[in-house]
């Protein structure tokens, strides 16, 4: 954004523990020992007293840091500008609209107010300021929210200082620092001899310089030391360097002489970094590389005759955990919500080629199993996943084990089936297929199609089987059934599930009775994995953010046809009847329609859900009413306020059904006759709420019109003579009432 840095204190003092979050490292709340001496039954009352204000202090002192850095950030940043980075936005009249990226939508209900600093979509209800919109597209709380945009407006957030013994939020923050400056470091080591052969080797296997850039792709030169060396002379510790994952301590000697010093973990290999949600690097995927002329046996490689291992990933530290990270999230979040789908696949290399290919809503395992926490932490942006595993044996039992632990987790799962035996991954099938781009005699479906046709996962495995085994023998028909029987077990329909039993008895040509029989009682493999996933059942801090409450429409309407014109519908709201409008809206139209009004002095007395909800009425009564004259809003507003008397009276047709079954039941006659009445004038009035809108001087027109409409209804009413004889047909539907 071309903003100088600032550093914003966040808080001199502890806020109390109730505040703690546990993620994002931007905070650190230790557990408060005045709890402790409030638990304390002997506590005397001094000592009571002066915790519970000390407690308060602390509270107060760290919400008015919180607000101040809040505000401070807002200042230098524009509502408009943060969204749009995220979503196409076009100006009209006095906002600004687009596509709601949080639901699917032709026409646009996605309105920004660079006024009033809000958005809001009307098709999905969502809405709120940059923070809000952050952490709903994110998927993040609040301090990572808050960490994105001080990034955005070019504002450092000072950390809180930790007590001796406890870790401190700045010993991963330094971790973070070291693992963005060895990224930097791996990025400029292309440049040299070695580094150009393994960029070389890239562009081989398909990727581009823009890929490689955007992932910042890496080289560790062919050294014992130089990331090492060059993070000391940046002023970190060997302790941090090995706490970051990328020093190792050296080892005595055969002579047992102890060697002081670290070195590095990564040596002569092509850097994958491996980024968190948010997007910082936490730890790196390494893939071995040899440049021409470098032998096993030279510093920095494996003694000849040793093997490296392919690919190495950062160890367990304080800010990576490989069960909790997935390479490519933080770059395909985004798409993700979009498409509502995730597809997975193994390699980072898979993911790199697809995400170069357009298809972007993809993540990989990195190399490793698959858990449920990662599971989890996909179920912030979609409940769809895609699988692509390899098509070897290993990959064929990891995509079994994903999918177990799916659906233990309530996923729904397609398959992507790789059909070119030469292509044993998405990352060679992209290489041999790109997309837009015409190859050497070679010819198939493009990577997008591929992932467009995937089949679900019962079709999947009903084909895979039906084409590996021969229905005519009693041991193919077995693994055939044992193939497809967890996935027909765990179908919640039963017209589905018979449709699948219908499937295998035509093909087997067996009784479906039989096959339903072996179905119920057939070992299931996917159940250990659902085992596995409820033993592993632990919370994932930063949830998705869960969606308000739709407001009412017909009051929300009626407020912003106020707010757009109160003068106007003065005596309109005046003459409201009690009961028809939600008590909350009818104090504030109430306020609103007393002069003068001006609506920026107006909010300031709201606060919270309240001043939002508002916020999103004026919004409403921008864009919705824009165009309207003062006679037609007037129309429009008797035209919803007859919406809300439809409503009213549709309640009590409803609840008269049962007074008048249960009158029937106790043969009540009195009773019925009652009803009856109240049915018919109930039906009066909801004729008259079709009336269209007219002036004070077609009112006597009206009245005349109402006068003769109540004479046939009186003549209607003679038809009832007796509530035995006949029988009060209500409206069933809103068609049938005439809304």
């Amino acid at each position: 954004m071309g903003h100088t840095k600032h550093t914003l204190r966040m808080c001199p003092v502890r806020p109390p523990v109730r505040m703690t979050v546990q993620s994002g490292g931007l905070f650190y709340f230790p557990s408060s020992r005045i709890l402790n001496c409030l638990r304390q039954k002997k506590v005397q009352n001094s000592l009571l007293g002066f915790a519970i204000s000390f407690f308060k202090y602390y509270a107060i002192v760290w919400s008015y840091c919180m607000t101040d850095n809040v505000s401070k950030i807002k200042d230098r940043l524009d509502v408009v500008d943060v969204l749009s980075g995220y979503m196409k936005l076009q100006k009209a009249g006095i906002n600004f609209k687009g596509r709601c990226p949080f639901h699917n939508e032709k026409t646009p209900s996605f309105f920004v107010s660079p006024e009033r600093q809000i958005w809001h979509c009307f098709g999905c209800q969502k809405g709120g300021d940059m923070f809000e919109f952050v952490k709903e597209i994110e998927s993040v709380e609040f301090p990572e929210a808050l960490k994105i945009l001080a990034d955005k407006a070019g504002i450092e957030l000072e950390q809180f200082q930790s007590r001796p013994g406890e870790k401190s939020v700045d010993a991963k923050q330094k971790l973070f620092e070291i693992c963005e400056l060895a990224t930097k470091f791996f990025e400029k080591q292309f440049q040299s001899s070695s580094g150009k052969e393994a960029l070389a080797y890239l562009h081989d296997r398909g990727l581009t310089d823009t890929t490689i850039t955007e992932f910042r792709l890496g080289w560790a030169p062919n050294d014992w030391e130089s990331l090492s060396n060059y993070l000391q002379t940046r002023g970190y510790q060997e302790k941090e360097i090995i706490d970051a994952g990328l020093g190792i301590n050296r080892q005595p000697t055969t002579n047992n002489q102890q060697r002081s010093g670290i070195y590095d973990r990564f040596r002569s290999r092509i850097m994958f970094p491996i980024f968190e949600v948010t997007g910082q690097v936490v730890g790196f995927t390494a893939r071995t590389f040899t440049p021409v002329g470098v032998k096993s046996g030279q510093p920095g490689l494996a003694k000849t005759g040793e093997t490296m291992a392919k690919y190495i990933n950062t160890p367990q530290t304080l800010i990576y955990d490989k069960s909790r990270v997935l390479y490519g999230l933080s770059k395909a979040k985004l798409d993700i919500k979009k498409s509502d789908r995730c597809i997975l696949v193994e390699g980072n290399m898979d993911a790199l080629m697809s995400f170069q290919a357009g298809v972007r809503n993809v993540v990989a395992s990195s190399g490793t199993a698959l858990t449920p926490t990662h599971l989890r932490l996909l179920q912030r942006y979609t409940k769809n996943l895609g699988f692509c595993f390899d098509t070897d044996q290993a990959g064929t039992m990891a995509t079994r084990r994903g999918i177990g632990l799916a659906l233990a987790q309530q996923f729904d799962i397609s398959i992507l089936e790789i059909k070119d035996p030469e292509c044993k991954d998405p990352a060679d099938y992209v290489k041999k297929y790109p997309a837009g781009a015409s190859t050497s005699g070679a010819s198939g479906p493009s990577w997008a199609d591929v992932v467009a046709s995937a089949k679900p996962v019962i079709d999947y495995y009903f084909d895979r089987a039906r084409s590996f085994y021969n229905p005519t023998s009693a041991e193919s028909k077995k693994q055939i059934i044992s193939a497809v029987a967890p996935f027909i077990k765990r179908l919640a329909g039963n017209v589905e599930r018979a449709h699948w039993v219908a499937q295998l008895s035509s093909l087997l040509r067996v009784p479906e009775s039989a096959i339903s029989a072996d179905i119920a009682t057939f070992k299931d493999d996917l159940d250990a994995y659902t085992r596995e996933a409820i033993a592993s059942d632990t919370p994932i801090t930063g949830q998705a953010v869960v969606p308000r409450e739709a407001p009412d429409v017909i009051n929300e309407l009626i407020l912003s046809l106020v707010l757009k014109a109160p003068a106007i519908l003065r005596d309109e709201v005046l003459d409201i009847p009690d009961g028809l409008v939600d008590d909350r809206i009818m104090n504030i139209i109430r306020e609103v329609v007393k002069e003068p009004f001006d609506f920026k002095t107006f909010v300031i007395r709201f606060s919270g859900e309240e001043a939002l909800q508002l916020e999103f009425a004026h919004l409403r009564s921008q864009e919705l009413w824009q165009d309207f004259d003062d006679e037609t809003l007037k129309i429009e507003f008797h035209n919803v306020i007859n919406s809300a008397r439809r409503r009213l009276i549709n309640a009590r047709l409803t609840n008269l059904q049962f007074d008048v079954k249960e009158a029937e039941t106790n043969k009540d006659k009195n009773r019925l006759v009652q009803l009856t009445g109240e049915f018919n004038e109930l039906a009066r009035q909801l004729i008259l709420t079709h009336h269209p809108y007219a002036s004070k001087e077609k009112n006597k027109i009206r009245q005349s019109a109402d006068v003769q409409e109540e004479e046939n209804t009186q003549e209607a009413n003679a038809v009832y003579q007796s509530p035995e004889e006949n029988q009060i047909n209500f409206p069933q539907t809103e068609d049938e009432a005439g809304i």
